[in-house]
């Protein structure tokens, strides 16, 4: 019996979301998949973002898409794509992030528990209602620039930050753990060549592909000057803007929607 209801409800469930496409982890702060807002408007405001990150760890993220791809609430909706992303750091939940639904003229806040003293429910509501006339009037960069500064403004000093947000911080950590690979990979590939270079200097030859040579007996060193003149192929890398990685914050439901 117990079987059978357990059945019975994971079909519930499964009929519930079967229509739904829950959206991918977003790659920056700011993420128009609309293409409503030109690039250095979402580049600029995914900066602003990044930065209070860095001052406040605070993780604040705006994500712009046509519609609505389910049968749920628009709460239901992006609380659970809240939890799915992980938004705010583990240890204090302080996220929120702004959806935006174009064509379904539908806007929420989603706020973190640990910012829900400060981005309360009235204060999401207010700020809602503040982007209404912006986009009534097509001006989706106002609105949002409007909701960036606003929600920045209302979690001010809840928070001190690093200097660096959380994808920053485990880049560093990366890269410095990378560095001691490749110095010892380096290492162990210069030791390989003084090795063979003694070894053939014992023979007296050494060999390319196409001939051996006659080894000079007081020149060995000769045997791997070629590899002054190669490259380490190191490089920086390069971006297109602050990146977002999540940090697996929590949301209790807290937040405001509306329509516009």
């Amino acid at each position: 019996m117990i079987q059978r209801m357990l059945v019975v409800l994971a079909f519930v469930v499964t009929a519930a979301h079967g229509a739904e496409t829950m959206p991918a982890k977003p790659p920056r702060f700011f993420n128009d998949y609309t293409g409503r807002v030109d690039r250095g408007m979402t580049d600029t405001l995914n900066e602003r973002l990044a930065q209070y990150e860095r001052e406040s760890s605070n993780q604040l993220l705006v994500a712009m898409y046509p519609r609505m791809q389910t049968n749920s609430s628009i709460e239901d909706y992006c609380t659970r794509t809240f939890e799915s992303w992980g938004v705010g750091r583990a240890d204090r939940d302080n996220g929120a992030v702004l959806f935006i639904f174009i064509e379904d003229r539908k806007m929420r806040i989603q706020t973190g528990y640990g910012l829900e003293a400060t981005l309360t429910d009235a204060e999401s509501s207010r700020i809602i209602e503040g982007m209404k006339p912006f986009f009534r009037a097509g001006d989706y960069a106002g609105g949002a620039s409007f909701a960036v500064t606003a929600m920045i403004e209302a979690t001010k000093g809840e928070y001190r930050g690093t200097g660096k947000t959380l994808a920053e911080g485990r880049r560093h950590s990366l890269n410095g753990t990378q560095a001691w690979l490749m110095l010892g990979l380096l290492l162990f590939i210069i030791a390989m060549i003084v090795l063979s270079a003694l070894q053939a200097r014992k023979r007296g030859y050494v060999y390319d592909a196409k001939r051996r040579y006659q080894l000079p007996g007081d020149r060995w060193w000769n045997t791997i000057s070629w590899s002054s003149g190669s490259s380490s192929g190191w490089s920086s890398g390069g971006g297109g803007g602050s990146s977002w990685s999540g940090g697996g914050g929590s949301t209790g439901g807290g937040g405001a929607s509306g329509s516009w």
